[in-house]
């Protein structure tokens, strides 16, 4: 049990989170430093450079673009996410757009107006 908490602790210590609850502010993001963006403001623009292991957004009024993310789980209201990849989508908010560039996403939309597309 010990080595197994070790491991985890190891493991995890290589990565940064970016936790944004404020509003209007502009991040890029390297998702090999900052795996996980989470989003609670509101306004915010995030560009993601790599792969993000996940990204969470519950605020309103938010751009995602970039790269992409294993996970993205939305919220929030009127956000737009646009990523070149998308693994997997949880949408609970409403009137998200959220658009692809690579496979399409396994997406659960339990949300209202909300659009899972691939890019134009």
């Amino acid at each position: 049990m010990k080595t197994l908490l070790a491991l985890m602790l190891v493991s995890s210590a290589a990565f940064a989170d970016i936790n944004e609850m404020d509003n209007n502010k502009t991040h890029a993001v390297d998702c090999t430093k900052d795996a996980t963006v989470r989003v609670s403001g509101n306004g915010n623009t995030f560009t993601l450079k790599g792969t993000c292991k996940s990204v969470q957004i519950s605020g309103n009024k938010n751009t995602v673009k970039g790269d992409g993310t294993k996970a993205l789980m939305l919220s929030g209201d009127d956000n737009t996410v646009a990523l070149a990849t998308i693994e997997n989508a949880a949408v609970s908010g409403n009137s998200n757009s959220v658009s692809y560039k690579g496979k399409k996403p396994a997406v659960s939309d339990s949300g209202n107006k909300n659009t899972v597309t691939p890019a134009k």
